[in-house]
């Protein structure tokens, strides 16, 4: 688990912003395109725990809004808001079940996505549009998921992967 004001932390983020605002919407399908850094703040949680979810959310959700225009520090709210029940979801659940990491991502990035949207439009959204959106929220969740066995394997092996974790006993 590595610190998370390192070189290689710091520049792992960077990379993941490029990756998200230059690469990424080149991939994109029906206009939905994943996020690295949403996956990202999934691995802190699901790897490193709940001390470092929030910082990691924290940093994403700035990066995410001077990628994404609008107001500075909306997402940056909103994912630090996410993250304690991020967390909260990850002790709770039973992560030995299979395909329980990916309903704990789709779950979050839907829930980010979601939250930005009423947050964002504060109900001047018109009503026929709002299922439109919410596809599109649940497409990029979708797909954000999907890229998750990939996203995990690489960034276990830049970070290293901790091979035993007992925050079950001690927590």
């Amino acid at each position: 688990m590595p610190r998370l004001v390192s070189a290689k932390v710091i520049f792992y983020f960077l990379l993941l912003a490029v990756l998200d605002g230059s690469v990424m919407p080149a991939f994109q399908i029906h206009s939905a395109y994943p996020s690295f850094l949403y996956l990202f703040i999934c691995y802190a949680a699901f790897e490193w725990g709940s001390r470092k979810t929030v910082y990691v959310a924290f940093w994403a959700g700035l990066l995410r809004d001077f990628l994404g225009g609008g107001l500075i520090g909306l997402d940056a709210i909103l994912l630090v808001a996410l993250a304690p029940a991020l967390d909260f979801l990850v002790q709770k659940m039973e992560r030995q079940l299979p395909g329980m990491y990916f309903i704990i991502t789709f779950l979050f990035v839907f829930c980010a996505g979601a939250l930005r949207l009423l947050v964002s439009y504060g109900g001047e959204l018109p009503p026929s549009l709002v299922g439109m959106y919410f596809g599109m929220i649940t497409m990029i969740a979708l797909y954000t998921t999907a890229l998750l066995p990939l996203f995990s394997f690489l960034t276990n092996r830049w970070f290293g992967h901790s091979a035993t974790k007992q925050y079950e006993l001690f927590r």
